[in-house]
């Protein structure tokens, strides 16, 4: 007797061959996948404790975001017209800078919640402070059931780029209670909750670290297997310092510290040249394009393209609130076909079928779970979502990688399944409470803006 078992489903699998199904099962036992095929052909072989009849859904692997905020969920919707160095030092790290454990643990339950019930199944964070309590963040994971990968940030100096001592004193950190928070972290969370829970190690800014620590940090992340990842190459000012300060672009200062490499994500990379996307390539380095953000602050556009092209693992990414607004990877993976059609008056490329990847199998790999996760497969973790089809904005479905990529919004996922468990039953989320993290979120964050001192603007007056 199996323990789940999905029928009659639009089945994307996202396997090496790309395998639909119209009629489509899959069974579950524990945490993997124990078979997939055509319903009637499941139905003769397997029994299980929990049907789950698909009828009128899609079936696909979970959405994986590879770059992401979580104490920056309460500040959704502060400032969202404003100049990103502007918005850093005015609004975010203000207001980051006052958190205690009560907003940061308020915060990250709200982007469990909405990750889970916008069918995100795996996510990189970045961005913790020892002083907003990342043990109780991480048992908040563990509870969510979600698949979440937490990075420590590490630094010596406040700058960023050509920006001295500006980060909020906030927070601050010195390199030795950096990096020993980081090694903490590892020796007790690393691989936690049957492996959902990861620790990364993640270098500030270029500005906050020396070449010594970031020589430092590449060689921590091998001495304990885990990934590093990065804002790398997001603003000019990080290029013009690298070249002013170290004579190299990105790539090269990125080689030279020793931050190249399959078990590296670089978040942005907007400002790549075309002989940097060939080094990324060869050196397998993974890069989360965060298309939402990168327009709503008028940051640039990444070569994606041509870093599809030439063999790089690109991703996505929904970066924090307040440069977003929502976790919705659907709409990050719509926006980002229309973004570069845009940018390159190519309507035909990307494809629907590109950015399913890049949600998907690319994500995975980013991970380093690849073999893991990302599709749906035999012997692979359960990680996965339904959809449902059936309304007004989705029929009729001519074909449902299509319909999963132009008209599925987040809200349009109805069940969540992550290694193995069902998380969330018919738009139910099972291992939080909802209601009780929806109230708290409001009133945290009108405390901590109220905290930090900073001035929301209105559009129109509020009576």
């Amino acid at each position: 007797m199996s323990d789940i078992l999905i029928k009659d489903a639009y089945l994307i699998t996202m396997d090496k061959n790309r395998r639909v199904f119209k009629n489509g099962a899959v069974v579950i036992e524990e945490d993997k996948i124990a078979a997939v095929g055509k319903s009637e052909e499941i139905a003769k072989e397997y029994r299980a404790e929990k049907v789950i009849n698909g009828k009128g859904t899609v079936a696909m692997p979970g959405l994986i975001n590879c770059h992401f905020h979580l104490p920056q969920m309460l500040m959704r919707g502060i400032q969202d017209d404003v100049e990103v160095m502007n918005k850093l030092i005015r609004y975010i790290w203000p207001i980051q800078g006052n958190f205690d454990y009560k907003d940061a643990i308020a915060a990250s339950k709200l982007a469990f919640l909405e990750s889970i019930k916008s069918g995100t199944t795996s996510f990189i964070s970045t961005g913790l402070h020892p002083r907003y309590g990342i043990d109780n963040i991480l048992k908040a994971l563990e509870k969510s059931g979600l698949r979440g990968v937490v990075s420590k940030y590490i630094m010596e100096k406040g700058s960023y780029a050509t920006e001295k001592s500006i980060i909020h004193e906030g927070l601050l950190e010195t390199k030795e209670d950096s990096i020993r928070e980081a090694l903490r972290l590892i020796r007790g969370w690393n691989k936690k909750a049957n492996g959902r829970i990861n620790i990364w190690l993640s270098p500030r800014s270029v500005g906050a670290c020396s070449v010594e620590t970031m020589r430092e940090i590449s060689e921590l992340a091998k001495k304990h297997s885990v990934g590093i990842t990065a804002h790398w190459a997001e603003a000019k000012n990080n290029v013009e310092y690298t070249k002013k300060e170290f004579g190299m672009n990105m790539v090269e200062y990125a080689e030279y510290v020793g931050l190249l490499g399959p078990n590296v994500v670089f978040a942005h990379g907007i400002f790549f040249e075309d002989g940097e996307i060939k080094e990324l390539a060869s050196t397998g380095t993974n890069i989360c394009h965060c298309p939402v953000c990168n327009s709503k602050l008028a940051m640039g556009v990444a070569k994606v393209p041509a870093m599809l092209k030439a063999g790089v693992n690109v991703c996505l990414g929904t970066d924090g609130a307040p440069v977003n607004n929502t976790c919705d990877m659907f709409r990050e993976m719509r926006y980002a076909i229309l973004l570069h059609r845009t940018n390159s008056s190519n309507p035909l490329y990307p494809r629907s079928e590109d950015v399913l990847e890049m949600a998907t199998i690319n994500g995975a790999k980013a991970l380093g779970l690849e073999n893991e996760i990302g599709s749906i497969e035999v012997g692979k973790k359960a990680d996965i979502i339904l959809i449902n089809l059936n309304t007004p904005h989705s029929v009729p479905v001519h074909d449902p990688v299509s319909a999963i990529v132009w008209t599925v919004t987040g809200s349009d996922v109805s069940s969540v399944i992550i290694d193995g468990k069902l998380v969330m039953e018919n738009r139910e989320v099972l291992t939080l409470d909802e209601e009780e993290i929806l109230k708290e979120a409001q009133e945290r964050s009108g405390l901590v803006v109220k905290k930090a001192n900073v001035k929301v603007p209105k559009k129109w007056p509020v009576v």
